[in-house]
């Protein structure tokens, strides 16, 4: 559950809703067509949310060992679906979250403050990979090419602090250079120089 909301960047309620019939393991993609919140069923954030994902082959083994291992695995179930629920409803997002995931995940020193944390961190090692921000939007499937640059903006912190740092150490060493000597002040020698002349 993990690793697919982590590598794909979904959101939460598009994590939810995924069911097998919206995994197409061939061509290996995702669509995203449903957003459950508190287990009521809608549509996913905006027209660009319904574009199909990526799959990398590690994903598609891990989601077809899941396959494997869940009693709910025909096309209509949810991928992660509730056992307590008998299959009927995805598990509940934010429960998952605060019991099995944010106390693992503690222990080995990643603070997790929900599921938009992994979007967010996502979000951050495509642009720490270089990738170009409008394959990034569609990664993401973002409305617009602002939403990517502003979710860049606060994520890229770190690289803002980097650059800030060069500027100031270009400015300083520029300075340095450039700053005129101190005057070395003479000492006069005044020996056999009575007082007071």
């Amino acid at each position: 559950m993990v690793l697919l909301d982590f590598g794909t960047g979904l959101r939460r309620g598009e994590l939810s809703g995924v069911r097998w019939e919206d995994i197409c393991f061939e061509d290996k993609f995702l669509i995203p067509k449903r957003s459950i919140v508190k287990q009521r069923i809608g549509k996913v954030k905006t027209e660009a949310s319904k574009k199909s994902i990526p799959l990398d082959d590690v994903l598609i083994q891990k989601l077809l060992a899941w396959r494997q291992e869940t009693p709910y695995a025909h096309d209509s179930d949810y991928v992660f679906a509730s056992t307590k629920m008998r299959g009927k409803q995805p598990y509940w997002m934010s429960r998952i979250m605060q019991h099995p995931i944010k106390p693992v995940a503690a222990k080995t020193g990643i603070d997790i403050k929900g599921w938009h944390t992994l979007r967010h961190s996502c979000t951050t090692l495509l642009r720490q990979n270089n990738n170009n921000p409008k394959v990034v939007q569609g990664l993401l499937r973002h409305a617009s090419y602002a939403i990517t640059m502003n979710v860049y903006d606060e994520a890229m912190s770190e690289e803002k602090r980097n650059a800030h740092r060069g500027v100031i150490q270009q400015l300083n060493r520029s300075v340095t250079r450039s700053a005129p000597k101190p005057a070395i002040p003479q000492v006069v020698d005044k020996v056999g120089v009575p007082d007071g002349i």
